[in-house]
Formats: C-alpha cells, sequence, structure tokens
C-alpha cells in the first residue's frame, strides 16, 4: 500500500512549512534581536574571514582578530563621541530653562495681544488645555516601554540589557566559526534535481543582501558624520547627537532626513540666533540631502536592492506590525528575497505555455 503522504499535494507541504517557521518567528519574536545582530555580524565578516584563511591564518584566529579589531574600533568611537554627546545634552539641559524663561518674555507681550497666556510651567500649560498630566506621562511612557520591552527581549531590565549585549559576540563568534559548514549542511536538505535552481535562487539573495547591508552601514555612518559635523559648524545645539540620530534612522526613507532637519530648526528656534541660523540650517541640509542622493548612495549601495521607498516603507510598517522591533530589522532583507522571489514567478509566468498561448 502507498503511502499516505504520497497523496499530499506538494504545496500542502511547503505551506505548513511556511506556517510553522511564521509561528515560531512570532512566537520568538521577543529574543530574537539579539540573534538577528549575532548572525549579521557573521554574515557581513564571512568572506573577510574567508580570505584571512585562504592565507593561512586558522578560522578561530581570523575570526577572533576580526570581532576584536571591530569591538576596538566600537569602544574608541564611544570614548570618543560618548563625552561630546554628554556635554552637549547637559549643557543644553541646564541652558533650558534660562532659554525657556527667554523665549516667554519675548512672545508673552505678542501673545497678550491676541488673549493668549502664557503658562509659567508645564502643569499649567496642561491645565491650560484641559490635559490630564498623569494621563500624558501614562500614555506617552507606553509606547516606549514597548519598544525597550522589545529591544531588551522581553524586559526592561538592565541584567536583561546586558545578558543581550554578551549573547551578541559570543553568537557572532560560534556562527561565523560554523558559518561555511553550516550552509554546506542546508544545502543538503534541497533535493538534489532542485539544488541548481535554489542554490542561484540564494545566490542572488546573497548579492542583494550582502551589498544592501555592508552599504547601508556605510551610507549610515557618512550621514551621521555630515549631519554631526555641518550642523556643528552652523552651531546648531545637539549637533552632534542629532547626527547620530539621523544616521541611525537614515535606513527609513525620508524619515531620516526628516528628522535631521526638525530638531535642528525646533532646537534653534529654542536657542533663537536670527533668522540666519535657519537660512543656513536649510541650505546645509540641503547640501547633504544633494550629496546623499546624487553620489553616496548611488555609489555605495548602486541598484542592487532595487526597492522603491514605498516598498521599503511598507515593508517596515508590516514588519513593525507583526513583530515588533524584530520586524523592523528583518522587514527590508525580507522585501528584498520577496522582490527576487517574484521577479523570477514573473519570469517564469512570462514562459509559460499560459502566457505564450500556441505558438
Amino acid at each position: 500500500m502507498s503511502d499516505s503522504r504520497d497523496s499530499v499535494p506538494q504545496w500542502v507541504l511547503w505551506l505548513a512549512v511556511a506556517v510553522l517557521a511564521g509561528w515560531l518567528l512570532y512566537t520568538l519574536r521577543g529574543v530574537l534581536a539579539p540573534v538577528f545582530f549575532a548572525f549579521l555580524i557573521a554574515y557581513m565578516l564571512d568572506p573577510v574571514v574567508d580570505r584571512l584563511e585562504e592565507r593561512g591564518l586558522m578560522r578561530g584566529g581570523a575570526i577572533a582578530i576580526l570581532l576584536g579589531v571591530a569591538f576596538v574600533v566600537v569602544g574608541v568611537l564611544v570614548v570618543v563621541v560618548a563625552p561630546i554627546v554628554f556635554h552637549d545634552i547637559s549643557s543644553f539641559i541646564r541652558s533650558l530653562p534660562a532659554t525657556l524663561a527667554r523665549l516667554r518674555d519675548q512672545w508673552e507681550p505678542v501673545l497678550a495681544e491676541y488673549g493668549i497666556t502664557v503658562p509659567t510651567s508645564v502643569q499649567q500649560a496642561l491645565q491650560q488645555f484641559h490635559v490630564d498630566a498623569q494621563e500624558v506621562v501614562t500614555k506617552g511612557l507606553t509606547p516606549v516601554s514597548a519598544v525597550v520591552g522589545s529591544i531588551l527581549g522581553g524586559t526592561a531590565s538592565f541584567l536583561g540589557a546586558a545578558i543581550g549585549a554578551l549573547v551578541v559576540p559570543v553568537f557572532a563568534f560560534y556562527l561565523l566559526y560554523d558559518f561555511d559548514r553550516l550552509v554546506a549542511k542546508a544545502g543538503t536538505f534541497v533535493p538534489p534535481r532542485l539544488q541548481p535552481e535554489v542554490f542561484s535562487f540564494f545566490r542572488d539573495v546573497d548579492a542583494v543582501l550582502g551589498q544592501f547591508f555592508r552599504g547601508q552601514f556605510t551610507v549610515m555612518a557618512i550621514l551621521a558624520f555630515l549631519y554631526s559635523a555641518v550642523y556643528g559648524l552652523i552651531g546648531v545645539p545637539l549637533a552632534v547627537p542629532i547626527g547620530i540620530v539621523a544616521g541611525l534612522v537614515s535606513f527609513i526613507p525620508y524619515f531620516g532626513g526628516a528628522l535631521a532637519l526638525g530638531l535642528a530648526l525646533l532646537l534653534s528656534v529654542l536657542d533663537w540666533e536670527g533668522f540666519g541660523q535657519i537660512l543656513w540650517i536649510c541650505v546645509g541640509y540641503a547640501l547633504v540631502q544633494t550629496a546623499e542622493g546624487f553620489f553616496i548612495t548611488p555609489k555605495i549601495m548602486g541598484d542592487k536592492i532595487g526597492l522603491s521607498a514605498i516598498a521599503v516603507l511598507f515593508a517596515l510598517l508590516v514588519g513593525g506590525e507583526l513583530l515588533g522591533f524584530t520586524g523592523v530589522l528583518l522587514a527590508v532583507p525580507a522585501a528584498a528575497v520577496v522582490k527576487i522571489v517574484l521577479e523570477r514567478t514573473n519570469q517564469r509566468y512570462r514562459q509559460s505555455l499560459f502566457y505564450r498561448g500556441a505558438e
């Protein structure tokens, strides 16, 4: 008697596997962020490790050297940049009460002519607009707590953050050490008759994602430096923190640039020095955006990923809604893979007898 599995269509089995993988991804979304970062480090460094290994270095030693250099560079950046950021923020906070008082003194007579009373405290402002302070704090902290909880693997404790930070380099080391073996092992599960097509598909995915990740991190670093330098020369308060934040979120189309401009204008209004500074901010922002749009991104990223800004935004929204912070991390790579699948499906469709008809 034939096996009952022979009567099950192949697409049903693949659908069951996809549903199971999706369920596991959703269930474990809270702890996947450190694993994702570890895999990302391994994926980006594996080609370099392979080259060092070809030159005679043992794989473990090559990995240790690369990870050591990477963490030293990050440590140096933190040691150099962190004091600047801390100094800027602390100076701004100390000067904020005097700045707000000066703004109130300047605008209070003007607003009084229109019958508008300027509040003298945050509590008075909330009462003036009939807003409950406790409600504002509660609602404001709810999304922040959710994001922090997602980042730290479902807990907002310092211990959870420390463990998560320690897990990343450990996972990255072991993934790098066994990366080629794991890829080869995964390939053995593909039926021999399907291996040429499947391996070709994953080579395309590797080319797209490798270019995207390495290029995107480079673009983010360059934009963070440019915004910090330009705003610092103009005299914008918190220029370095604004540049760093804008660079980090620059992978979201339009959002990084809008955040850089909005924060710079807001802080310049608070620390008002005239319309000249506002004009220079707009000029500096336009120069950075021009450099990014016409030189930096085309030169570094090219057109490898081929996703429109709308597609990236949609992927980020869907990923964030389904899997939270982990979904945001996986959104663009998943969208790139879906794009390749659609392209190959379209190619097959156009070669099919249904499309070409009787010839």
